[in-house]
């Protein structure tokens, strides 16, 4: 959520405290070759948390969260990562071009709507039951066709299963789709608003030229 210019930053200022450090320390303690290191490394670790924590409270200002609910959407676009990764994993389980299909569409409509929410994170609020559901549930879903999918037993029951877990699966894309509808809501309505506004301000200079015809 913080991006990668606050990454870059905020290492290249524990590198230079870390760096600073290790020259302060050499060249007033005698510490030895083995703790000299050791120390560098442990200012590196301390600067970076400190500049981490101050670069997080300031993103949640800016974005109008308190730091509770920083740390919420932080965490959940972690989980929401992890579960990426399983899904990921299970491409090469699946034993069918129509189920590869679903589970690749599956998989970038979910992509999408967690880079959405990485870019913006107030789209959170608007897309919660993906974080806590949708996508969960596409995990397990996933989960449970490719192991039964696995399976050397032939027969009605197995068939079935499969059948319903894919139609379940097919549902949750539509819903995931939803929610994608959902992260845009506002960007589509900030763009109507500009459309608008470029629109009414086109009308305001053809009156302005018509005017001066006259």
């Amino acid at each position: 959520m913080l991006g990668t210019i606050n990454f870059i930053s905020r290492h290249a200022f524990n590198f230079a405290i870390s760096f600073a450090v290790l020259v302060i320390t050499v060249i007033n303690f005698d510490l030895g070759i083995v703790f000299v290191p050791l120390l560098a490394i442990g200012s590196y670790y301390i600067s970076n948390k400190g500049i981490l924590m101050f670069q997080r409270i300031k993103k949640s200002k800016e974005l109008g969260f308190t730091r509770s609910e920083y740390k919420h959407i932080e965490r959940q676009l972690k989980m929401a990562k992890d579960n990426m990764n399983q899904l990921t994993q299970q491409y090469v389980r699946v034993r069918s071009i129509r189920s590869f299909k679903l589970l690749n569409e599956i998989s970038k409509i979910s992509r999408r709507i967690i880079n959405l929410v990485q870019a913006n994170p107030r789209k959170f609020y608007a897309v919660e039951d993906f974080f806590y559901a949708h996508l969960p549930s596409a995990v397990q879903l996933t989960d449970k066709y490719t192991l039964l999918t696995k399976e050397q037993v032939k027969g009605t029951e197995i068939h079935l299963a499969l059948e319903e877990t894919r139609k379940t699966l097919k549902d949750l894309y539509g819903t995931m789709e939803d929610d994608l509808k959902l992260a845009l809501a506002s960007d589509i309505e900030n763009l109507k608003i500009e459309l608008d506004f470029a629109k009414l301000e086109n009308d305001k200079m053809k009156e302005r030229i018509v005017g001066g015809d006259k």
